[in-house]
């Protein structure tokens, strides 16, 4: 009987050994992130290391985004980021699979491949990471690497938008609202969408919510002021369309300073009427 309790207290003590000993390594992670967003890079480096060398995946995936962004470093060191994204990898990181096919989509310190982008954010997207449901939705949207599909891209941007995916919230809503998409045309659905996207502050939904006052679309009521609302949203957090648009009503107010303002901003962004529009404004160009 003696040694039974021997024995249990041993156990005891191992498992609480264990706890305290994955405690520490949190909190190594959570100093080095903490360090890390106090740009207080070469501690964060030292600790992210330490924690890392314990075995914590988390602090793999910070190392990467300190190697890839070069900071604390002389100059960005994407095959050091790999490395770090890859021994998460390892662990079934889905945030390391994310960052890896990124690395792949951009060409950034590997071969551009947007079919091995595609596979690691498959890997990502079916372990549930949000940001990979949405971008490999936008891959099968767009037909970028692999062929276009929209019922899978409407299945990825689906999964991500039950996570609040604010970006594939948008894309549901556009493909709601074209007959050409894969999907019946639902207008209700996609003002829903795009106020559900709107109200987490991205733009080209923000833009697009606007446009449904404006004319009065997907249950929406007709009311100006608040499309106008809107749409000075979008132009302002950087939606091209909304720029361009805010610079035609000014030219129609006459009012040519915002109308060359917002077509600049628009034509910045490569929006080829705002740049026809700002042409004709400032006339042709002079020989010096």
């Amino acid at each position: 009987m003696n040694k039974l309790y021997v024995i249990a207290g041993l156990v005891v003590f191992c498992l609480f050994s264990t706890v305290v000993s994955a405690q520490e390594d949190a909190d190594l992670y959570s100093s080095a992130k903490e360090a890390y967003a106090e740009a207080d890079y070469a501690k964060a480096i030292g600790l992210a290391k330490e924690s890392a060398a314990s075995g914590s995946d988390m602090a793999m995936v910070l190392l990467g985004d300190i190697y890839l962004a070069g900071n604390g470093i002389p100059q960005p060191d994407p095959e050091e980021a790999l490395k770090w994204y890859m021994a998460a990898d390892a662990q079934d990181n889905h945030i390391a699979q994310y960052k890896i096919g990124s690395m792949y989509y951009e060409g950034h310190g590997v071969s551009q491949s947007f079919k091995d982008a595609a596979e690691w954010f498959e890997k990502s997207a079916t372990g549930g990471y949000a940001e990979a449901q949405s971008e490999l939705g936008l891959m099968h949207f767009r037909g970028r690497g692999i062929p276009r599909n929209y019922e899978l891209a409407f299945k990825w941007f689906s999964l991500a938008a039950e996570q609040n995916d604010a970006r594939a919230m948008c894309y549901l809503g556009g493909m709601y609202n074209n007959n050409n998409m894969g999907v019946r045309t639902n207008t209700l659905k996609a003002a829903e969408y795009w106020r559900k996207s709107a109200e987490l502050g991205y733009p080209e939904a923000e833009f697009y919510l606007g446009q449904m006052y404006m004319i009065g679309r997907g249950g929406i009521a007709r009311n100006i002021d608040s499309a106008m609302i809107w749409i000075n949203k979008a132009a302002v957090d950087g939606n091209a369309g909304a720029q361009y648009y805010l610079g035609e009503v000014s030219l129609k107010k006459n009012d040519m300073e915002a109308a060359k303002s917002w077509f600049g901003k628009a034509a910045g962004q490569g929006h080829a009427k705002a740049q026809q529009q700002l042409d004709k404004i400032n006339g042709p160009a002079t020989a010096e």
